[in-house]
């Protein structure tokens, strides 16, 4: 495919995110026996069309050809990996040929592609569509608004590195998990730190602030074998030793960390199960829960829980779900484990678009939701929540309503998932440790959730 080389617009009242560029698409030609001449697992560069003459194996990128500067008439990518290919030296110019993985050859003929013909100067490979033509490997993450001071526990939610700004921990494609600073006035491009690899392992990421009560913000991931561990915060963006909370987590559809549910400035976390019935799990201040609670039943009408954190501005923490008619409805705490009477939001979210949060990113002191939108993150602020929450209109619909929250005991039908060990778990994906600082070159993105 041909993309151009075109920078992304801003628009007012957005947190801008990563997405690919215009795009110009043309047809992959059908395999022929030139580009058999490039082994399996390469990206080649041929000097005529048709995979024909001499052949260079690329291996990394090159911000400039030497001999093959203007050199290049065709191109095979039997390669995992990304390649854009520029007319100019240090990745610029103006048209842009990008080969996806394993995306076959490519001969420079015709009246688009005959364009790029003895006109390439330098290569990208990366591992992700996003960081092969910006050179990033993170997305543009640039909150609005630092918080306010003296902030309830609830609404101070986000923070890994607590400056009082946002910040969002993204999960690449590739399983590269990175740290992008909320700050305000560094470049975006400067802001990404990557904490590690090895994050595809892992089904589930969640984060909702300090769970160890060491005044840092915690993550929590559950991994294929249905394990959930807990990495504690640093308070500069990356992990501690992780440590395993149980095993037997994947009879958990979903799981959200909440927050402090109960009043006890604890902070808990919810599950669905596969059955439909969300259960809380209280925290006990250590990084790991007590005997779980039943919430109530008929949860899988719905398809998306988050946990903003407090929407409404009552110093509790509330849950948003999205239900099977693109419908978002806001579940306020009632500071006791369960919820109060539920409000539709004023909001039809389409069931392919993430529901995420990080926190209050308009700096008012409530948690807002945000949704991507083509090219950008869009903020849909907590002004319209507490609005919604206050005039407490009464919508159709059983469960998961008023009428199915909590019952307030603990489980018996269902095992709940083990007790934590406290024992170290193994060092990988990441263990604890920062691999790596803003590597210049070689995303869908976790939302921090």
């Amino acid at each position: 495919m041909i993309r151009s080389n075109r920078g992304r617009r801003a628009l007012a009242a957005t947190v801008t995110t990563a997405a690919s560029l215009a795009t110009l698409m043309t047809a992959a030609p059908s395999a022929s026996a030139g580009e058999d001449r490039c082994p399996s697992g390469r990206l080649c560069v041929f000097q005529y069309r048709d995979y024909q003459g001499e052949m260079k194996i690329i291996t990394s990128s090159q911000a400039t050809l030497g001999a093959w500067d203007d050199k290049i008439s065709s191109v095979v990518n039997h390669s995992g990996l990304y390649a854009l290919l520029w007319g100019d030296p240090g990745y610029g110019g103006g048209e842009t040929l990008q080969a996806d993985p394993h995306n076959g050859g490519v001969s420079f003929e015709g009246s688009i592609l005959g364009r790029l013909d003895n006109r390439i100067s330098s290569i990208r490979l990366a591992t992700t569509s996003w960081e092969v033509s910006s050179g990033i490997a993170w997305m543009d993450w640039s909150p609005m608004q630092k918080r306010p001071g003296g902030l309830p526990a609830a609404a101070r939610f986000g923070d890994l590195d607590n400056d009082a700004a946002p910040d969002v921990v993204e999960r690449a494609d590739d399983g590269r998990l990175w740290y992008l600073d909320g700050a305000p006035g560094a470049a975006w491009k400067d802001k990404g730190a990557l904490i590690g690899g090895g994050w595809n392992a892992m089904t589930q990421i969640v984060r909702h602030g300090d769970y160890d009560g060491d005044g840092f913000e915690d993550v929590y991931a559950r991994d294929k074998a249905g394990v959930l561990w807990f990495y504690p915060g640093n308070g500069r963006g990356w992990f501690k030793p992780r440590l395993k909370v149980g095993a037997g987590w994947n009879t958990m559809k979903e799981i959200e960390a909440v927050g402090d549910l109960t009043g006890d400035g604890r902070r808990d976390l919810v599950a669905r199960d596969t059955a439909g019935v969300l259960w809380m799990y209280p925290g006990n201040g250590r990084g790991w829960f007590g005997a779980r609670k039943k919430v109530g039943g008929g949860w899988n009408a719905m398809n998306s829980l988050t946990a903003p954190g407090d929407m409404t501005g009552d110093g509790t923490s509330d849950l948003v779900a999205r239900d099977g008619s693109r419908g978002l409805w806001l579940y306020p705490g009632n500071g006791r484990g369960w919820f109060g009477t539920r409000v539709r939001l004023p909001y039809a979210w389409p069931s392919d678009a993430p529901v995420f949060s990080v926190g209050d990113v308009t700096g008012d002191g409530k948690s807002d939701l945000l949704r991507p939108i083509g090219l950008q993150v869009f903020v849909y602020p907590a002004t319209a929540a507490a609005a919604s929450a206050a005039r407490r209109p009464t919508w159709a619909g059983t469960p998961p309503s008023a009428s199915t929250s909590s019952d307030g005991r603990a489980a018996r039908a269902v095992p709940a998932p083990a007790r934590a060990t406290g024992r170290p778990g193994p060092r990988s994906p990441s263990g604890g440790r920062r691999r790596g600082r803003r590597p210049a070159s070689g995303r869908t993105p976790w939302w921090g959730r």
